[in-house]
């Protein structure tokens, strides 16, 4: 899996697992929500790494995702906005271009 993190999206989710009562067990998983037209959006959540899963540790912090998922997660760049504390995500490759035909002429 190659995900970029900046160094305070490290610091942020670092101080999150460690708030966790099983922290030290977590992972970081960067969930998909959409993939149509315009720009994917994506979560991240908390969760115990699953048998069959991928797992990568980057800047100290596991992520893990489905094997299905690991297209996704290719080329992932994890930022925290200074102004409103929430993180960005961002894909530096949009995939096939999200299958999106409104608009095209001719279709």
């Amino acid at each position: 899996m190659d995900i970029q993190i900046s160094p305070l999206a490290v610091a942020r989710l670092k101080a999150i697992l460690s708030q966790e009562e099983d922290g030290e067990r977590l992972a970081v998983r960067v969930v998909p929500l959409t993939s149509g037209c315009g720009s994917p959006s994506f979560a991240i959540e908390l969760t115990e790494v699953r048998p069959g899963y991928l797992t990568v540790e980057k800047e100290g912090i596991l992520f893990t995702c489905p094997p299905y998922e690991k297209e996704w997660m290719d080329g992932i760049h994890i930022d925290l906005n200074r102004e409103n504390g929430k993180f960005s995500i961002t894909h530096s490759r949009p995939l096939g271009g999200w299958g999106c035909k409104l608009g095209m002429s001719g279709e």
